[in-house]
């Protein structure tokens, strides 16, 4: 199953199919820091999946941990594209 891809790096290949200035390469100790940031917020998404069994209280904490990863994944663009 392919992974799936935050907004930011959606909007990052759409500006690079399209061939604006915007487009990142990034390097492969990024590529593995975002790796990272996945496989850990998968474990916590996991986690919180099997421990919180009121489903409101759950679907919260899924959504806050979502953002989460997603704002740190868009740390890594950021930076990236800082150093461009």
């Amino acid at each position: 199953m392919g992974e799936l891809k935050s907004a930011w790096e959606l909007a990052m290949e759409k500006t690079k199919n399209v061939g604006g200035e915007g487009a990142l390469n990034l390097t492969a100790d990024q590529k593995r820091e975002i790796a990272e940031i996945r496989k850990k917020y998968e474990a916590k998404i996991a986690e919180a999946e099997i421990i919180i069994t009121d489903p409101e209280k759950k679907e919260k904490e899924l959504d806050y941990i979502r953002r989460e990863r997603e704002r740190k994944i868009e740390g890594v663009y950021e930076k990236a594209q800082k150093k461009s």
